[in-house]
């Protein structure tokens, strides 16, 4: 499972971003992460990124359902660039993620520590009237991990966004698919933004099931 979720619902900033959340799907799946981002150096366009998280997650191989639990995190440094309609950002860091595989010996590959080079790309463009698209790529060679999202949005009030999701994510022996709706950028302090999200899930090898979570951030 990546850190991936994380960034594309932010937009660029020069100051310092702490962002945080949590997800919940069928059959007990959980995700927590929190981090912050920023051009934390006195360098134009250079952002710097440190993210932490925890996760649950499982999956079918050979008619055994396969558990994971584990930690990951992540630091990077990437370049940003905003503009009048839009912001796009891609980084490269270092990644390490530590599972725990059970039944044991199920899956001895996903097993244990692991490095990995965290590749990522994210942004968002507005277009029309009060339409915009949001997306986010991210491939963690070592583990072979990718996650990538889409969302289609519209503004419905002040800065907050409301509309539909598209999420693929995997690695070579977990994939899964989902969907559902979004609302992010609602304005809940200075500075403090919410959102929420929820729709199904289909993970190979495992029946569909609902997946929900929110997202927080807060801008210095």
């Amino acid at each position: 499972m990546p850190l991936a979720l994380l960034l594309a619902s932010l937009p660029a900033a020069a100051g310092p971003f702490l962002f945080g959340g949590a997800s919940l799907a069928g059959g007990g799946e959980r995700s927590e992460y929190a981090g912050i981002t920023g051009n934390l150096l006195p360098v134009p366009f250079l952002t710097q990124k440190l993210v932490v998280s925890d996760y649950h997650y499982k999956y079918g191989a050979n008619g055994t359902t396969v558990s994971v639990n584990g930690q990951s995190a992540e630091a990077a440094l990437g370049v940003q660039k905003g503009w009048a309609t839009g912001w796009a950002e891609a980084s490269v860091g270092a990644r390490y993620r530590y599972n725990r595989v059970s039944p044991e010996g199920a899956d001895n590959r996903s097993d244990g520590g692991e490095w990995g080079v965290a590749l990522t790309v994210l942004g968002q463009q507005e277009f029309a009237r009060n339409w915009a698209v949001n997306g986010i790529a991210s491939y963690n060679f070592g583990p072979k991990a990718y996650w990538a999202r889409g969302r289609l949005l519209y503004k419905v009030f002040g800065e907050a966004w409301a509309g539909v999701e598209f999420i693929k994510h995997g690695d070579p022996f977990y994939h899964a698919t989902q969907g559902g709706l979004v609302v992010t950028g609602i304005a809940i302090g200075k500075g403090v933004n919410l959102g929420f999200f929820g729709g199904a899930k289909k993970t190979a090898g495992e029946p569909r099931a609902f997946y929900g979570g929110l997202e927080l951030s807060k801008a210095f």
